[in-house]
Protein backbone atom coordinates (compact mmCIF):
# COMPACT_ATOMS: atom_id res chain seq x y z
CA UNK A 1 0.00 0.00 0.00
CA UNK A 2 1.83 2.71 -0.94
CA UNK A 3 2.29 5.48 1.90
CA UNK A 4 -0.27 8.36 0.91
CA UNK A 5 -3.05 5.61 0.74
CA UNK A 6 -2.05 4.09 4.21
CA UNK A 7 -2.08 7.75 5.89
CA UNK A 8 -5.18 8.09 4.27
CA UNK A 9 -6.63 4.64 5.85
CA UNK A 10 -5.21 5.47 8.89
CA UNK A 11 -6.95 9.03 9.45
CA UNK A 12 -10.07 7.55 8.33
CA UNK A 13 -10.17 4.93 10.17
CA UNK A 14 -8.97 7.13 13.31
CA UNK A 15 -12.07 9.12 12.43
CA UNK A 16 -14.82 6.52 12.41
CA UNK A 17 -13.48 5.53 15.86
CA UNK A 18 -13.74 9.27 17.02
CA UNK A 19 -17.40 9.33 16.07
CA UNK A 20 -18.43 5.83 17.73
CA UNK A 21 -16.77 5.98 20.54
CA UNK A 22 -16.75 9.30 22.18
CA UNK A 23 -13.70 9.87 24.61
CA UNK A 24 -14.54 8.92 28.12
CA UNK A 25 -12.03 9.10 31.01
CA UNK A 26 -11.52 5.67 33.05
CA UNK A 27 -9.33 4.88 36.17
CA UNK A 28 -5.59 3.78 35.62
CA UNK A 29 -5.34 -0.08 36.06
CA UNK A 30 -8.50 -1.85 34.08
CA UNK A 31 -10.86 -3.55 36.60
CA UNK A 32 -10.43 -7.13 34.89
CA UNK A 33 -13.65 -8.05 36.76
CA UNK A 34 -12.27 -11.26 38.13
CA UNK A 35 -11.83 -10.98 41.68
CA UNK A 36 -9.04 -13.15 42.32
CA UNK A 37 -7.19 -11.30 39.58
CA UNK A 38 -8.15 -8.19 40.51
CA UNK A 39 -6.58 -8.30 43.82
CA UNK A 40 -3.39 -9.72 42.53
CA UNK A 41 -2.59 -7.59 40.11
CA UNK A 42 -4.84 -4.60 40.59
CA UNK A 43 -6.25 -4.77 36.95
CA UNK A 44 -5.30 -5.09 33.54
CA UNK A 45 -2.01 -2.98 32.61
CA UNK A 46 -3.36 0.67 31.55
CA UNK A 47 -1.63 2.12 29.48
CA UNK A 48 0.22 -1.18 28.70
CA UNK A 49 0.62 -4.88 27.55
CA UNK A 50 -0.57 -7.77 29.76
CA UNK A 51 0.33 -11.32 28.29
CA UNK A 52 -2.07 -14.34 28.70
CA UNK A 53 -0.26 -17.90 27.34
CA UNK A 54 -0.93 -21.40 27.10
CA UNK A 55 -2.83 -23.72 24.70
CA UNK A 56 -6.05 -23.68 23.25
CA UNK A 57 -8.65 -25.55 25.71
CA UNK A 58 -6.88 -23.86 28.72
CA UNK A 59 -9.36 -20.89 28.98
CA UNK A 60 -7.13 -18.09 28.01
CA UNK A 61 -9.91 -15.96 26.69
CA UNK A 62 -11.99 -16.59 30.10
CA UNK A 63 -10.08 -14.29 31.88
CA UNK A 64 -10.74 -11.17 29.59
CA UNK A 65 -14.38 -11.70 28.97
CA UNK A 66 -15.68 -9.97 32.46
CA UNK A 67 -13.98 -6.67 31.32
CA UNK A 68 -15.10 -6.55 27.46
CA UNK A 69 -18.47 -7.30 29.46
CA UNK A 70 -18.28 -5.14 32.04
CA UNK A 71 -17.07 -1.80 29.01
CA UNK A 72 -19.29 -2.73 26.36
CA UNK A 73 -22.10 -2.78 28.54
CA UNK A 74 -21.41 0.46 29.77
CA UNK A 75 -21.37 1.85 26.31
CA UNK A 76 -17.66 1.52 25.55
CA UNK A 77 -16.07 0.95 22.28
CA UNK A 78 -13.90 -2.01 22.42
CA UNK A 79 -11.53 -3.64 19.69
CA UNK A 80 -10.52 -7.81 19.33
CA UNK A 81 -7.55 -7.90 16.84
CA UNK A 82 -8.21 -11.80 15.59
CA UNK A 83 -5.11 -12.97 14.17
CA UNK A 84 -6.17 -16.76 13.25
CA UNK A 85 -9.94 -16.33 12.51
CA UNK A 86 -10.84 -18.39 14.84
CA UNK A 87 -13.51 -15.94 17.48
CA UNK A 88 -17.05 -16.69 16.62
CA UNK A 89 -18.10 -13.10 18.67
CA UNK A 90 -21.91 -14.83 19.53
CA UNK A 91 -19.74 -17.42 22.10
CA UNK A 92 -18.69 -13.99 23.90
CA UNK A 93 -21.05 -14.45 26.98
CA UNK A 94 -23.06 -10.99 27.45
CA UNK A 95 -20.59 -9.20 25.70
CA UNK A 96 -22.66 -6.67 23.54
CA UNK A 97 -21.45 -7.16 19.94
CA UNK A 98 -22.71 -3.61 19.23
CA UNK A 99 -19.74 -2.26 20.76
CA UNK A 100 -17.30 -4.91 19.95
CA UNK A 101 -15.12 -3.27 16.98
CA UNK A 102 -13.48 -6.91 15.75
CA UNK A 103 -10.61 -6.60 12.65
CA UNK A 104 -9.08 -9.60 11.30
CA UNK A 105 -5.86 -7.81 9.37
CA UNK A 106 -3.92 -11.06 8.36
CA UNK A 107 -1.11 -12.78 9.68
CA UNK A 108 1.26 -10.04 8.66
CA UNK A 109 -0.12 -6.64 10.23
CA UNK A 110 -1.09 -7.74 13.09
CA UNK A 111 1.02 -5.90 15.00
CA UNK A 112 0.05 -2.61 12.86
CA UNK A 113 -3.51 -2.91 13.08
CA UNK A 114 -3.25 -2.99 17.12
CA UNK A 115 -0.95 -0.17 16.93
CA UNK A 116 -3.52 1.69 15.15
CA UNK A 117 -6.47 0.85 17.26
CA UNK A 118 -4.17 1.21 20.86
CA UNK A 119 -2.98 4.75 19.34
CA UNK A 120 -6.41 6.34 18.37
CA UNK A 121 -6.64 7.00 22.28
CA UNK A 122 -10.63 6.47 22.46
CA UNK A 123 -10.62 2.65 23.35
CA UNK A 124 -10.16 1.65 26.85
CA UNK A 125 -9.28 -2.35 25.72
CA UNK A 126 -7.47 -3.98 22.71
CA UNK A 127 -7.23 -7.53 22.48
CA UNK A 128 -4.71 -9.34 20.31
CA UNK A 129 -6.18 -13.10 19.78
CA UNK A 130 -3.35 -15.47 19.18
CA UNK A 131 -0.42 -13.89 17.00
CA UNK A 132 2.63 -15.04 15.83
CA UNK A 133 6.08 -13.89 17.59
CA UNK A 134 5.34 -10.03 17.79
CA UNK A 135 9.21 -9.07 18.17
CA UNK A 136 10.13 -5.64 17.52
CA UNK A 137 6.11 -5.18 17.10
CA UNK A 138 5.46 -5.80 20.80
CA UNK A 139 7.16 -2.58 21.42
CA UNK A 140 5.27 -0.44 18.96
CA UNK A 141 2.00 -1.60 20.51
CA UNK A 142 3.13 -0.54 23.48
CA UNK A 143 4.37 2.96 22.76
CA UNK A 144 0.58 3.07 21.12
CA UNK A 145 -0.92 1.89 24.88
CA UNK A 146 0.74 4.80 26.52
CA UNK A 147 -0.18 7.30 23.48
CA UNK A 148 -3.41 6.41 23.42
CA UNK A 149 -4.04 5.59 27.19
CA UNK A 150 -5.36 2.14 25.99
CA UNK A 151 -5.02 -1.44 28.07
CA UNK A 152 -3.99 -4.23 25.50
CA UNK A 153 -4.15 -8.21 26.27
CA UNK A 154 -2.69 -10.26 23.91
CA UNK A 155 -4.05 -13.81 24.28
CA UNK A 156 -1.27 -15.93 22.74
CA UNK A 157 0.11 -19.60 22.68
CA UNK A 158 3.13 -18.54 22.68
CA UNK A 159 5.12 -17.22 26.06
CA UNK A 160 6.37 -13.95 23.86
CA UNK A 161 9.20 -13.57 25.43
CA UNK A 162 10.66 -10.31 23.45
CA UNK A 163 6.65 -8.92 24.41
CA UNK A 164 7.30 -5.82 26.97
CA UNK A 165 4.27 -6.89 29.77
CA UNK A 166 3.89 -5.81 32.32
CA UNK A 167 1.51 -8.40 33.37
CA UNK A 168 2.52 -11.73 32.20
CA UNK A 169 -0.06 -14.63 32.91
CA UNK A 170 -0.09 -18.47 31.90
CA UNK A 171 -3.52 -19.99 31.46
CA UNK A 172 -3.51 -23.44 33.46
CA UNK A 173 -6.78 -25.48 34.43
CA UNK A 174 -7.02 -26.03 38.06
CA UNK A 175 -7.10 -29.14 40.06
CA UNK A 176 -11.15 -29.17 39.52
CA UNK A 177 -10.77 -28.72 35.59
CA UNK A 178 -11.84 -25.14 35.95
CA UNK A 179 -9.84 -22.51 33.98
CA UNK A 180 -7.09 -20.11 36.23
CA UNK A 181 -4.29 -18.00 35.90
CA UNK A 182 -0.58 -18.55 37.04
CA UNK A 183 0.75 -14.82 37.63
CA UNK A 184 4.09 -14.80 36.30
CA UNK A 185 4.97 -11.18 36.74
CA UNK A 186 2.95 -7.95 37.66
CA UNK A 187 1.51 -9.50 41.13
CA UNK A 188 0.99 -7.21 44.23
CA UNK A 189 2.28 -10.35 46.03
CA UNK A 190 4.39 -12.97 45.53
CA UNK A 191 4.25 -14.58 41.93
CA UNK A 192 3.44 -17.90 41.38
CA UNK A 193 0.26 -18.38 42.67
CA UNK A 194 -2.70 -20.26 40.71
CA UNK A 195 -6.07 -18.06 40.50
CA UNK A 196 -9.63 -18.74 39.33
CA UNK A 197 -10.68 -16.97 35.99
CA UNK A 198 -14.51 -17.04 36.57
CA UNK A 199 -16.53 -16.70 39.56
CA UNK A 200 -18.41 -19.66 41.07
CA UNK A 201 -21.84 -18.66 40.68
CA UNK A 202 -20.62 -17.48 36.73
CA UNK A 203 -20.11 -20.53 34.11
CA UNK A 204 -16.86 -19.96 32.10
CA UNK A 205 -16.75 -18.77 28.69
CA UNK A 206 -16.10 -21.82 26.89
CA UNK A 207 -12.07 -21.91 26.00
CA UNK A 208 -10.95 -21.40 22.27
Amino acid sequence: MPGADRAQVVASLRAHIARVAPVRTLPLGLPTGVPALQGATGGWARPGISLIHGPPGSGRLAAVVPALRRLTGAGRRVALVDAAGWLHPPGLDGVLLDNLILVRPGATRIAWAAEQLCRCGVLPLVVVLDPPELGRGGRRIQAAAEEGNTAVVVVSELAQRRLPARLRLASQRGPDGQPGLVVERGARGRPGRWLRVAPPDHPPTPAP
